[in-house]
């Protein structure tokens, strides 16, 4: 007597797994195979070694593939109550997001404009947790700003503007330093900034960092100094970006990065703003490392555990978030690299020699010019997750990592709102919002000696798709920032503009 009640659980049982953990099944040239794939996770797969053919069940005739295939599901291993919880969370997650990724995917936003000033203009803008925002400006302030309130909530004159530019013997230096960063269209005021918590650090273009702590007293919020980085006194710092650990990390036009722990003194930061700043010590960098010429741009990927900058000679090199050294770098311009990003997006198939197949994450550097090209260069994944600090560029000379259709000004920001996806903003007064993948070829095992001249040899990037621009921002649009449901950017005169992404049916504006 078949056992249809056994079969239908089992259907069931896997059929569930199917939900969470997409799996293949062949039962024509090969014993059966059955890849469960778990894209955030080491992978599983379990091969025919690990099913027995010759599966002992008088109800399956000897040429019934697929009863044979059912019945062998009893000799597999059974998820772990922990591992199946944690499996449906996730696709629940990705359920939730799912119609998210399709108002990215088709341009479905609706769109706000939240003054700062009647006089001034949005000159950087930065988000850590919505709604709040902290931007510069043209004159050199500083606003926090409630973008679900629509209002300023504190401001600060920070940092010089452009027609207050200091006179003397860093002059030339300071003046080339924004030439190279802005071109022809310099916008003046704040170069950079940063937001972690209650925590703002700046740059402007008189050189140095500045540090502000946001108080909020019965509704009354403030933006306090207290205190500067010493040690970058007069130096041009082109990037400033915390880490999830709260550690500050800084690009420099003289050519370096370098990390601070200013924990210690957002812990001294109590009473008022005057008996702080006598508390202030000089703080020296816990790390630093030294590029092949000025660093315009910077990016931190955590799960990666590297950063990436954008050299003025063309460049992007890679550096290590754990000794914070730089171990390897890529010519890709003729002329500045202007800003750098890191995507993480579906890789490949990996084949091995017994003809195995799984799908795997990858991630790819992007880059753009002042020429307005942005190029994309794949990374070498080890097995472990980490980047291969030896070969840490999938590509060969003959590569080509420039992406269609260019900007046609210099590409200022590049920001990505989850996997497979990254927007960048030019000097054209647009935003454009692309998708990208892996390789488009299945990719053999780079262990063997066939994935090895592969390797070496015809990898074809994947088309990388524009699918489709924001216009309508004016031409010293300078920075965007997402956390996936929100895109926050300047480019509207004295208004930050937000798009937001988590709002189901609504039309483009």
């Amino acid at each position: 007597m078949i056992h249809w009640a056994r079969i239908i659980a089992l259907v069931f049982s896997y059929g569930c797994v199917n939900a969470f953990a997409p799996y293949y099944i062949s039962n024509k040239h090969h014993p059966p195979y059955v890849y469960v794939i778990d894209p955030r996770k080491d992978r599983e797969v379990i091969s025919s070694n690990d099913i027995q053919s010759d599966v002992d069940d008088p109800t399956c005739p000897v040429d019934d593939e697929d009863c044979l295939v059912i019945s062998s599901y009893s000799s597999l291993p059974q998820l772990s109550d922990a591992a199946l919880s944690q499996s449906l969370r996730r696709r629940s997650q990705y359920l939730a997001r799912e119609p998210v990724l399709k108002n990215w995917r088709y341009g479905m936003c609706p769109t706000t404009k939240v003054s700062i000033s009647s006089s001034d203009a949005v000159r950087r803008v930065c988000m850590d947790h919505y709604p709040l925002v902290a931007c510069g400006s043209a004159s050199g302030r500083i606003y926090v700003v409630d973008l679900e309130k629509q209002c300023v909530m504190s401001s600060v004159q920070a940092h010089l503007s452009i027609q207050n530019e200091v006179r003397g013997s860093s002059d030339e230096v300071k003046r080339q330093a924004m030439e190279k960063l802005y071109g022809k269209l310099d916008g003046g005021g704040v170069v950079s900034i940063a937001m972690k918590n209650d925590i703002v650090a700046s740059s402007g273009r008189e050189g140095g960092v500045k540090l502000w702590m946001i108080k909020d007293d019965d509704d009354d919020m403030q933006l306090v100094p207290f205190g500067s980085l010493a040690t970058l006194k007069n130096t041009i710092v082109t990037s400033v970006k915390f880490d999830t650990l709260g550690l500050l990390w800084v690009s420099c036009y003289d050519g370096t990065v370098r990390c601070y722990d200013i924990t210690r003194l957002h812990q001294d930061c109590s009473g008022d703003s005057a008996k702080n700043k006598k508390l202030i010590k000089p703080l020296k960098p816990i790390y630093r490392t030294d590029f092949t010429d000025s660093v315009l741009d910077m990016h931190l990927c955590e799960e990666l555990k590297i950063g990436v900058c954008a050299t003025s000679d063309g460049g992007a090199a890679l550096f290590s978030l754990k000794d914070g050294q730089f171990f390897v770098g890529i010519m890709l311009f003729g002329v500045a690299a202007r800003s750098v990003s890191i995507v993480k997006h579906d890789n490949k198939i990996n084949v091995d020699m017994n003809g195995n197949r799984e799908t795997s994450f990858g991630y790819s550097v992007l880059c753009g010019g002042m020429d307005g090209i942005i190029h994309r260069i794949p990374l070498t994944i080890r097995p472990d997750g980490r980047v291969d600090m030896n070969d840490p560029f999938a590509v060969t000379d003959e590569t080509d990592t420039a992406i269609k259709p260019r900007h046609t000004g210099p590409v200022m920001c590049l920001a990505s709102p989850g996997e497979g996806m990254f927007v960048s903003g030019g000097q054209d007064g647009a935003l454009r919002v692309w998708t990208v993948n892996g390789l488009e070829n299945e990719t053999t095992n780079f262990d063997t000696p066939k994935g090895e001249e592969q390797r070496n040899g015809d990898q074809a990037l994947a088309e990388c798709k524009c699918v489709y621009a924001l216009t309508g921002y004016k031409l010293w649009l300078g920075s965007a920032c997402t956390d996936g449901d929100k895109l926050v950017s300047d480019g509207g005169e004295n208004n930050i503009i937000v798009r937001d992404y988590s709002k189901p049916n609504s039309s483009q504006s």
